[in-house]
Order: structure tokens, then sequence, then C-alpha cells
């Protein structure tokens, strides 16, 4: 079984595959499990599951009158 390494540093647990990945916005991950030694402070742009959510929100283009539908 896979570990999602980003968020078991972060959440300080194993996290498999079989689970959701979780949010791990605004987490520091210790400098022990860093490949440069420093914290690093994650942000909303460093969560897997924010960039998840915010592309499944995001509306389908509209298209216009006499148009042909976009390819997939």
């Amino acid at each position: 079984m896979a570990r999602w390494l980003a968020a078991s540093a972060a959440l300080g647990r194993p996290v498999t595959d079989a689970e959701p990945y979780p949010h791990i916005c605004g987490r520091r991950i210790n400098g022990t499990d860093t490949r440069s030694g420093r914290p690093v402070y994650l942000q909303r742009r460093d969560c897997a599951a924010c960039a998840q959510e915010r592309h499944h929100r995001r509306p389908a283009w509209p298209t216009r009158p006499g148009s042909l539908p976009r390819a997939a």
C-alpha cells in the first residue's frame, strides 16, 4: 500500500492511498522531515486536497450560440 509522504510528514501519521488525500494546508513540517533540514509551512497552494477541490468546482466553459462543443 502506497503512502502520501507529504501528508504523512505534515500530519505525523501514515496516510495511505486507501483514504482520500487530507488537507495539509496551514500545517508545519518539522525540519527533520525535510531535505533542507528547515521547517516548511504549508499553504493552500501546497495542499493537494485544496487543488482537487478547486478543480472540481471549476465551472464549465459556456458555449456560444452557433459554436461547436469543446472536445474533452
